[in-house]
C-alpha cells in the first residue's frame, strides 16, 4: 500500500512539474505583444478599497488624479480608526472628484470582496439613475498603496473597445525603497522586496501566453472591470468579487463562467505597490493566497462544465489545482530519503531526470533574472544577487504552503490585513 502511495505522489508530481515546466518555457518565448491604446472611449472609477491607510492613501489618490484627472476616484473606506476616512474627506472637499464610502460595523472589516460588491451596488443605482452607459463605464481597483503611470489609462482605454473584454489586468509591480535598508532586518527585507518584484516580472510575461490564448487572469491590484458586466452579475445574484480569500482569482473564473465569449485583457502599464518586508507577515500574505485558491475548488466541475475555449480550460484547471499539485510534488521530493529504505518504492525514473527536475527550475530563474536587470537596468552582479538569495525566498515561501494546508483543513478563514510601511520622499511614484 505504501509502495503504491509514493507511486501516485511520484506521478502526479511528475505532472506538476511537467506542467510548470512548459509554463515557464512558453512564458519565456512569447514575444512583446502590441497592446492597443485609446485616448478616449471607456468613462474609469478608481475603487480605493482602504483600512488603516494613513500611511499611503493621501499620495495614492494624488497620484490617481495626477494620472487619469478625468476619472472619478472612490476611496471604499472600511471602518478604519487610524484617521484614513478624515483625510480623504479633506481631500474630497477640495475635489469634486474624490468620493468617500464607508462602511461601518457590523458589515465592515469582511473581507476586500465584500466592500468591494457593496460599494459597486451602491455606484450602480446612481449611475442607472443618472442615466450612464454601464457598456461605457469600468471599474479599476486599486490598492491603497498603488501607483499607477501615465500609460495606464490609455491602455484600459484601448482594451476596452473590443465588446468581448469584460475585464482587464494591469502589471504588478513592487517598489523598492528609496534609501538603504539597514541591519540583518534590512538585509531580509531587501531579499523579500526584489524577490517579488522578479516574481511579478516572470508572472507578467506569463500573462503575455494567457493573453494570447485570450485567458489573461486577474491578479490583484489594477483589476478592471466593465461596469456592465458587474451589474449583469449583481442583478441575477451572484457577486462580481466571490466571497472567497483569493477574491481575485474567484472574479477571473466568474467572468469566463458567465459567457465563454468574455475575455479578460492583459496590459502590460505597471501598477506599482509595496511589498512585504518581513518574513512572518509575508508568509501569512502568501498562505492566504494559496488557501484562496484552495476554496476555488468548487469552481471546478462548473469550469469544466462550461463551453470555454480548452486554453481556458487548461490554464484555470491547472491555477485551481495548483495547491494540491504543489503538495504533492512537495510531498515526493521530501520523502525521497524514506524510499532509500523502502525498495521499489515510487516510480522508477532514469538518472537525468533528477538532473532535469534540480537543473531547469534555476536555468529558467536565471534567465528571468538577467533580463529582469536588462529590463531595470541593473548591473550584472544583481543577477548573483538574486540567484544566492533565491534559496532564502524559497524557504519563505515553502512554509505558507504548510499554513494554508492547516487553515483550510481548521475552516480558519479570518482574513490577513497586509502591513504598511513608511516610505521616504524619494520613492519613485511606482
Amino acid at each position: 500500500m505504501l509502495r503504491k502511495l509514493f507511486k501516485l505522489i511520484d506521478a502526479v508530481g511528475m505532472v506538476s512539474f511537467g506542467l510548470y515546466a512548459v509554463q515557464q518555457v512558453a512564458s519565456a518565448l512569447m514575444p512583446a505583444q502590441r497592446l492597443p491604446e485609446s485616448r478616449s472611449g471607456a468613462q474609469l472609477t478608481f475603487l480605493v478599497p482602504a483600512l488603516n491607510e494613513a500611511q499611503v492613501i493621501e499620495a495614492t489618490v494624488e497620484n490617481l488624479r495626477a494620472t487619469a484627472p478625468d476619472a472619478e476616484v472612490v476611496v471604499i473606506d472600511d471602518a478604519s480608526d487610524d484617521g484614513t476616512d478624515g483625510i480623504v474627506r479633506r481631500l474630497a472637499a477640495l475635489d469634486p472628484s474624490v468620493r468617500l464610502l464607508r462602511r461601518e460595523f457590523p458589515n465592515a472589516r469582511q473581507n476586500k470582496g465584500r466592500a468591494m460588491n457593496w460599494a459597486v451596488e451602491q455606484l450602480l443605482r446612481e449611475y442607472r439613475a443618472a442615466g450612464r452607459a454601464l457598456e461605457r463605464v469600468v471599474f479599476v481597483g486599486i490598492d491603497a498603496d498603488g501607483r499607477i503611470g501615465p500609460e495606464f489609462v490609455s491602455q484600459v482605454r484601448g482594451a476596452f473597445e473590443a465588446p468581448q473584454v469584460m475585464a482587464a489586468q494591469g502589471w504588478m509591480r513592487y517598489r523598492m525603497p528609496g534609501g538603504a535598508l539597514p541591519g540583518l532586518h534590512g538585509a531580509l527585507a531587501r531579499v523579500l522586496l526584489v524577490q517579488q518584484d522578479l516574481e511579478n516580472f516572470i508572472l507578467g510575461h506569463y500573462q503575455r501566453v494567457r493573453h494570447a490564448a485570450g485567458t489573461a487572469s486577474l491578479t490583484g491590484n489594477g483589476q478592471c472591470m466593465r461596469a456592465s458586466y458587474v451589474a449583469r452579475q449583481l442583478d441575477r445574484g451572484v457577486l462580481p468579487w466571490p466571497d472567497v480569500l483569493l477574491e481575485d482569482f474567484g472574479s477571473a473564473l466568474e467572468i469566463r463562467l458567465e459567457r465563454p465569449e468574455n475575455r479578460i485583457a492583459m496590459l502590460t502599464a505597471q501598477v506599482g505597490q509595496q511589498g512585504m518586508i518581513d518574513a512572518v507577515p509575508f508568509m501569512k500574505q502568501r498562505a492566504r493566497w494559496i488557501q484562496g485558491t484552495m476554496e476555488c475548488l468548487p469552481y471546478l466541475p462548473r469550469l469544466l462544465r462550461s463551453r470555454s475555449h480548452p486554453a481556458t480550460l487548461l490554464d484555470f484547471t491547472y491555477m485551481i489545482l495548483g495547491p494540491w499539485l504543489n503538495t504533492l510534488l512537495t510531498l515526493s521530493l521530501l520523502t525521497q530519503p524514506l524510499r532509500r529504505r523502502t525498495p521499489g518504492a515510487g516510480l522508477s525514473t532514469p538518472g537525468w531526470w533528477g538532473t532535469v527536475m534540480s537543473g531547469l527550475p534555476l536555468l529558467m530563474q536565471l534567465q528571468w533574472a538577467v533580463r529582469y536587470c536588462r529590463e531595470k537596468q541593473l548591473p550584472w552582479t544583481t543577477v548573483v544577487y538574486i540567484m544566492l538569495t533565491l534559496p532564502v525566498f524559497s524557504a519563505v515561501t515553502l512554509w505558507s504552503l504548510p499554513l494554508a494546508l492547516y487553515r483550510h483543513a481548521t475552516g480558519e478563514k479570518s482574513w490577513y490585513k497586509s502591513v504598511r510601511h513608511d516610505e521616504p520622499p524619494a520613492t519613485v511614484p511606482l
